[in-house]
């Protein structure tokens, strides 16, 4: 009545509930708890942040140490730190090598479809499509 494969995949979902790993214990967390463990992480985002290079070379130009500066960052409230963990978010990623890596991809694909349409003559290795 069924087939051999049929019955092979059925005999395989069958094993593979049984093999299925026991659920996790699950308990409620505290939520000053659950407020420090996010204070936490935001203020060790921050202080990984802090120990770029970069960072720490900008740091040393306004003629602050970084040292001091994550002895600020440990100082701060909670909601200053999420504040400021929240800004990082929102920073540009990539700065001027990434703009102008953008800027040529955008040429690129200008004179790429102006030679495609016959418009100009800058790629070999495309045809123009009224030819």
């Amino acid at each position: 009545m069924y087939s051999y494969s049929s019955r092979f995949v059925a005999c395989l979902l069958i094993a593979g509930l049984l093999l299925q790993a026991a659920p996790a214990p699950a308990a409620l967390v505290p939520t000053d708890e659950l407020l420090a463990t996010q204070a936490n992480e935001q203020r060790d985002r921050i202080q990984a942040f802090l120990n770029r290079q970069d960072v720490q070379a900008q740091l040393q130009q306004y003629g602050v140490s970084p040292d001091e500066a994550k002895a600020r960052v440990n100082a701060l409230t909670d909601d200053e730190a999420g504040s400021l963990a929240g800004k990082l978010d929102s920073l540009p990623a990539g700065g001027v090598i990434g703009e102008i890596i953008g800027a040529a991809l955008i040429v690129f694909i200008v004179l790429l479809i102006t030679d495609i349409l016959g418009l100009t003559k800058v790629f070999s290795f495309t045809r123009p499509v009224n030819k």
